[in-house]
């Protein structure tokens, strides 16, 4: 972060990043200068349009384009930055200290929620990216009335975020920033252009439902969708519908099957099975088996590598 920092003041015009590597094997992409000063200050006007905002916490990877960006949003903007180790246990480190604006991985924000609710009041607005958040920890964080809490959407092709999900509010789709462009593919999967990408069209494999050309609902992974016998099944919805049963990580993924094509199955990290209640769920969704395993792989990014699971499970 230090020689960032140096090639940033130095006036560097572009920036090689690794993506994260969640749904394959991360790849090296280079950001313009650019494209990441038009990100800061899409995002900062968005949530302090009246440019009130002083401190700022670095608690997740800077090496990853989501803590990247919060040290670019602090050179930009002039912001008092202060940096804590990554942790699940932000509690512990990070003392008593007021800060306008922080950027959380679930994991974290879970963790602070069920074990220290209190110290998410020193924040003003949290920045929620890497993964969905589970529902039930969504209504937790719309009782928390002096806590803005948005769910960001993006990749690191993008330059971080391109949209917000303000969860206080209970919104339940994504607001386009800036001057970014939406369109939808013949998969249904999302394509963008605008300033955060040098106004080149990216491609992604999230499956979405547009809503008008500034709003989205963000569906799932084109390259997770389980085909069972002619059903699409989207994991991310299956994993949100249960996610009030588990508190550890778990995911759902399809296996091949001789007779489905593909059948559901369930993955959860701990060593011992657990009760789960499938009654709700369609029978063509439901897993057809539970697996467990003690730990997952995860991405340096700390997303959960689902391909390395499946793997160490001879799956």
């Amino acid at each position: 972060m230090v020689k960032f920092i140096f090639l940033w003041l130095s006036g560097q015009k572009q920036f090689a990043m690794r993506t994260s590597g969640s749904t394959g094997a991360p790849k090296e992409t280079h950001l313009s200068r650019e494209s990441l000063q038009y990100s800061a200050r899409q995002s900062m006007e968005y949530i302090d349009s009246t440019g009130k905002y002083k401190t700022t916490l670095l608690c997740i990877n800077p090496d990853y384009i989501g803590g990247l960006m919060v040290v670019i949003r602090s050179l930009v903007y002039d912001l008092d930055i202060s940096m804590v180790t990554p942790t699940a246990r932000l509690a512990d480190v990070v003392g008593d200290e007021y800060y306008d604006l922080v950027s959380m991985v679930p994991m974290q924000v879970q963790h602070l929620l069920d074990h220290h609710p209190e110290t998410l009041s020193q924040f003003k607005t949290i920045l929620i990216g890497g993964a969905p958040l589970p529902p039930e920890y969504i209504l937790k964080l719309r009782s928390l009335k002096a806590v803005r809490c948005f769910q960001t959407y993006g990749l690191t092709e993008t330059a971080s975020h391109i949209a917000l999900k303000n969860l206080t509010n209970g919104d339940d789709c994504f607001e386009v920033l800036g001057d970014a462009e939406v369109q939808l593919d013949h998969r249904g999967c999302l394509r963008v252009m605008g300033s955060v990408t040098d106004h080149q069209w990216i491609q992604t494999n999230d499956v979405v439902e547009l809503i008008d050309p500034r709003h989205f609902r963000w569906l799932g992974r084109a390259d997770f969708v389980i085909n069972s016998g002619g059903v699409k099944v989207h994991p991310e919805i299956l994993e949100a519908s249960l996610s009030s049963q588990l508190k550890m990580p778990f995911f759902v993924a399809g296996l091949p099957d001789a007779s489905l094509g593909q059948r559901v199955v369930m993955v959860v990290e701990s060593p011992v099975p657990v009760a789960l209640d499938f009654s709700h769920i369609s029978k063509y969704n439901q897993p057809r088996e539970v697996y467990y395993s003690p730990v997952f792989s995860y991405t340096p990014s700390g997303k959960v590598n689902r391909t390395e699971t499946l793997k160490k499970l001879n799956l």
